[in-house]
């Protein structure tokens, strides 16, 4: 009987040293998945961090050439409404020499003129104060 019980003992110690190899296997198993899990996960969110980081530039680049292009539009008006200001003045001013010029030459029926205009001016303003 003892070999039996030997045998028994030494397949006894077989097994656990063999489960004890399946469980280092499995747990360096797990181990190297862990890492390559760990690994995966912080290559993903180091992408997403860059695609972020690129999002964020793209709209300050784009933002930057809108406010540009703001910019650009504000002096044109400005400049457009100088020019068109010089340009009413300028019209405005050759009336004016031209509406002193034909007073200059005709003073009697431009008095006469302007006398008709005050006397039709005075009458509408009576008629709507009553």
């Amino acid at each position: 009987m003892p070999d039996i019980k030997e045998k028994t003992e030494n397949l006894g110690h077989t097994a656990r040293e063999q489960a004890g190899k399946v469980g280092d296997k499995a747990k360096d198993a797990t181990s190297n998945v862990m890492g390559a899990v760990k690994d995966t996960f912080s290559d993903v969110s180091n992408s997403a961090a860059d695609m972020a980081s690129k999002a964020a530039g793209q709209v300050r680049d784009t933002a930057r050439e809108w406010i540009g292009n703001a910019e650009d539009m504000a002096s044109n008006a400005a400049r457009n409404v100088r020019t068109a200001a010089t340009d009413a003045a300028h019209t405005v001013g050759d009336l004016s020499e031209d509406l002193t010029k034909i007073i200059q030459r005709n003073p009697i029926p431009s008095v006469l003129t302007a006398m008709g205009i005050g006397f039709l001016a005075a009458i509408a303003m009576r008629r709507s104060s009553t």
